[in-house]
């Protein structure tokens, strides 16, 4: 028998279901939303369902033990996701505790998952407890789940079976777990705050004298800069994080928009910017005019960084990739209409050019874009786990298999995306079965003969000529036509080279953010260093290049001096394979000219470069790159050597 204190709330419930006229001879819940309002109702709770499914599936092979079943609702009271024992989950059709289902207490009665709402509180519900005769051979233990940053109830999490297998620990499991669903939920904020922060670093680097307002992707106030403060002091304006301000049209799942209605009076449509990631409003930027300038009218300020596709939501994640250069802007446009096509498609492209974040955006701007992206990068794994990450195993389909089986990356792509990164690594002898997914709909796990039926979009990628490799007997041409019905070729970093300047401010800021230091000025001379350097690593080695030379940096610019030494020589030495169509005579006597000067001065120097530096009217970090490049480092050694 539960504790007193759940006795009062169950007999709380029942005055509620006889209020409400609920039949208690009733045997089962309505029938289940329709399949697509179910998919458009996952979409709309896709965080609450992301920050989930980690935690149900940690918790399966207890489920598999016990005998019961894990559910997740929303706050209505509608199932979302199911997760447990197969002869839970089969029992369940019976009662329709299954997706889609509405399981609150004018639907159903008492019950643990709508008694838990009702009451906002952990709920155990036990046999003939419940209200409605043909749920009294279950018993259920279900707790609220909540948003961490305003408490609003989002949903409840649920432990059930047949009353035959209760056992008091499983209310204890529901409220452990739906706390870790919560810190999932927190951790997720945390990091769309920071995003947004880091889009108002970058704004505030543009210089913004009227100040920075942010919003999070709720529309709830985040934060005010000391500039916003003045401005807003000065406008006579008083906001408070403290408090619970919030502004509708900054709400990312509110069907109006900023600067089309509830704005407050006193904002300018033209000041609001939203910081889009991943297809995804993160948050708002609300960039204050100056107060001396707002008495001639408000003062337009856009940016190019914060977002390509700035409150663009149909066209999913292309406001991520950072860039203007033709190449680029061929590469999105084209991937904005395959993400329209319900077509596999090929990535082609160097490694390190963003081959997964194009991926991403034709999927969150495609039509699976409410289902899952799953990824997996079929390169360097051994042949047999690779196998099991592909189509997953069922118990005791191996030695060391696990209880429960394990579900593969196909499978958890039913009806979202699956990108198969370096498709091209995947072993000759694995490549008939995924040909056979693919022709006919369905996966055959590792150990069962029956298959599972899956639908879902194929994004793969590779930076090897794949028809080379269909030629070299190492790729199957049936498979090779099958996931290369569109293509589309990601431009390397050489091909956009005017991006560099916009890049290095990216990363450079997202750089600022996550290390909590001040932004760093590159110098000139170091982004035409850039410019002449070959990037074999694409914009993942220049990201990487960008941290590691803020980070040593020991001033608040960054010079020639910090640049990496692999580019630093590389960019010295001249390339014989790609000589300058434009070279001639008058060229080569400046180089020898400009070669002279610099030996000179050296000389002149006894070998002190800042001397000489300010004898030729240039920086010092300069003039080291020159020496570099004329291959006068003996002749700077002589000289310190005759100084001595």
């Amino acid at each position: 028998m539960p504790p007193n204190a759940v006795r009062s709330v169950i007999e709380s419930s029942w005055s509620r279901c006889l209020s409400a006229r609920v039949d208690p001879g009733r045997s089962r819940a309505q029938a289940p939303a329709p399949e697509e309002d179910l998919r458009r109702l996952q979409h709309r709770h896709r965080e609450l369902i992301d920050a989930s499914v980690p935690v149900m599936q940690q918790a399966r092979d207890f489920l598999s033990e016990s005998g019961t079943m894990m559910i997740l609702t929303d706050a209505t009271g509608v199932i979302l996701e199911t997760e447990g024992d197969q002869s839970a989950l089969d029992a369940a059709q019976d009662v329709r505790l299954v997706s889609g289902a509405n399981w609150n207490e004018l639907a159903c009665g008492t019950n643990a998952i709508g008694t838990a709402l009702s009451a906002r509180q952990p709920v155990q519900v036990h046999a003939a407890e419940h209200f409605c005769a043909g749920i009294k051979p279950w018993t259920c233990s279900a707790t609220v789940v909540q948003d961490p940053a305003s408490g609003e109830v989002l949903g409840a999490l649920d432990v059930s079976g047949l009353s035959g297998t209760f056992h008091r620990q499983w209310l204890a499991l529901a409220v452990v777990a739906a706390g870790r669903i919560q810190a999932n939920l927190a951790a997720r904020e945390i990091g769309l705050q920071h995003h947004l922060l880091e889009a108002g670093l970058r704004r505030l680097s543009k210089t913004a004298p009227g100040g920075l307002i942010f919003f999070d992707r709720k529309g709830r106030l985040v934060k005010i800069d000391a500039a916003g403060d003045r401005s807003l002091a000065a406008m006579g304006i008083k906001l408070d994080s403290r408090e619970d301000r919030r502004v509708d049209a900054f709400d990312a799942d509110s069907a109006t928009r900023a600067g089309r209605a509830t704005l407050p009076e006193w904002m300018r449509p033209e000041w609001v910017e939203p910081v889009i990631r991943g297809g995804e409003r993160v948050g708002t930027i609300v960039v204050l005019a100056d107060p001396f300038q707002r008495r001639t009218g408000p003062r337009v300020v856009h940016s190019r960084v914060v977002t390509l596709e700035t409150g663009d939501e149909a066209n999913g994640g292309l406001g991520q990739i950072i860039g203007g250069s033709a190449a680029l802007r061929l590469a999105v446009e084209k991937a904005r209409q395959l993400a329209n096509l319900d077509v596999a498609v090929l990535l082609q492209g160097e490694t390190g050019v963003g081959k997964e974040m194009f991926a991403r955006a034709i999927h969150e701007g495609g039509h699976h874009k409410s289902g899952r992206f799953v990824a997996l990068n079929c390169g360097g794994l051994p042949r047999d786990i690779l196998a099991s990450e592909l189509f997953g195993y069922v118990e005791g389909a191996f030695t060391g298999a696990r209880r429960s089986g394990m579900i593969g990356k196909i499978e958890a792509a039913a009806g979202g995306t699956l990108f198969l990164d370096e498709i091209g690594e995947m072993p000759l002898d694995l490549q008939p079965y995924f040909l056979r997914v693919l022709d006919g709909g369905e996966v055959y796990p590792l150990g069962d003969s029956k298959p599972r039926k899956v639908r879902f979009r194929l994004v793969a990628a590779t930076n090897k000529d794949l028809r080379a490799e269909v030629t070299a007997g190492r790729f199957r041409e049936d498979l090779f036509y099958r996931v290369s019905v569109t293509a589309l070729r990601v431009p390397s970093l050489r091909e956009r080279k005017e991006d560099l300047s916009t890049l290095v401010e990216h990363f450079s800021g997202e750089v600022s953010q996550r290390h909590g230091a001040p932004m760093k000025r590159f110098e000139p001379e170091v982004l035409d260093a850039f410019e002449r350097y070959a990037w074999p690593g694409n914009v993942r080695e220049l990201r990487n290049v960008v941290e590691g030379m803020m980070t040593l940096a020991t001033g608040d610019a960054v010079t020639l001096a910090d640049l990496p030494p692999e580019i630093a020589s590389s960019i010295a030495q001249p390339n014989p394979q790609r000589p300058d169509p434009t070279h001639s005579a008058p060229v080569a006597d400046l180089e020898a000219v400009e070669r002279d000067a610099i030996s000179t001065a050296i000389a002149s120097c006894h070998g002190n470069l800042t001397l000489a530096a300010r004898e030729l009217r240039i920086s010092k970090s300069t003039l080291y790159l020159k020496v570099r490049k004329h291959g006068l480092d003996k002749t700077l050694l002589e000289a310190r050597l005759h100084g001595r």
